[in-house]
């Protein structure tokens, strides 16, 4: 694993609550065109921010679901699984990824979609590693 958002990835893929509401279906960039209901489309917010040798990246994590209660309980997961160990959003070694912290940067929102019957919450979430993880 060489990007931060594999790493991302693989904690969602490895959360037994994310995989349940989302059915495993996550994605890196934009979702598919017709999706199945619930999924995950997750993506860089700007470029990487760097200082004394440590990265950081934020991302949206957009949790959909054809009913505003499935949508919320899918970020739910996601900001518990973000929130950290013991609260403290420190993680550790992910799939060979080094992430040092992980956190909700922001509360969720709730934004219902023009195309269908889609509600969607994203989650704004903070991940911070070396410079030298990313190869």
């Amino acid at each position: 694993m060489s990007q931060p958002y594999e790493a991302v990835k693989a904690l969602m893929l490895a959360n037994s609550a994310v995989k349940l509401k989302s059915g495993k279906r996550i994605f890196h960039g934009l979702k598919p065109r017709t999706p199945t209901l619930p999924n995950i489309a997750f993506f860089e917010i700007g470029g990487p921010s760097r200082f004394n040798g440590m990265e950081g990246q934020e991302y949206t994590i957009n949790c959909r679901a054809a009913t505003f209660d499935k949508a919320l309980d899918l970020a739910r997961v996601v900001v518990d699984l973000f929130h950290g160990a013991s609260s403290t959003g420190t993680y550790g070694t992910i799939s060979g990824f080094d992430i040092s912290r992980a956190f909700q940067a922001a509360p969720p929102a709730i934004i219902p979609e023009s195309k269908g019957s889609v509600y969607n919450v994203p989650v704004t979430i903070s991940i911070i590693y070396p410079s030298s993880t990313v190869s």
